[in-house]
């Protein structure tokens, strides 16, 4: 995504990881192989659906989520981003994702 070129590692990082709505949101979508509606972020989360959209809306800003436009609009990782393959393996190598985590 241009905006996340134009952005030091350190804020793309920083606005990432920025609160634990996002870190959350982030490990929703990771579990999941699929795209996911506001509701089943929040099923999985238990996020506001305002905290949720905000969130969103930073993390698609850095390209670590896409948006799709179907019958509903939907989100999905982007797993082709890189800091989102590194974060993923983070969250599997310390068990926060993959059935090693609590919940």
């Amino acid at each position: 995504m241009a905006i996340e070129r134009r952005m030091k590692s350190k804020d793309v990082i920083e606005l990432g990881l920025g609160s634990i709505g996002k870190v959350r949101i982030m490990r929703a979508l990771a579990e999941e192989d699929k795209m996911a509606t506001i509701y089943g972020i929040h099923k999985k989360t238990r996020l506001k659906r305002e905290d949720i959209k905000r969130n969103l809306d930073d993390l698609m800003k850095i390209g670590w989520v896409k948006e799709n436009k179907l019958a509903n609009i939907m989100y999905s990782i982007n797993r082709e981003n890189e800091y989102v393959n590194h974060l993923i393996s983070f969250f599997v190598d310390v068990g926060y994702i993959g059935g090693g985590g609590e919940e």
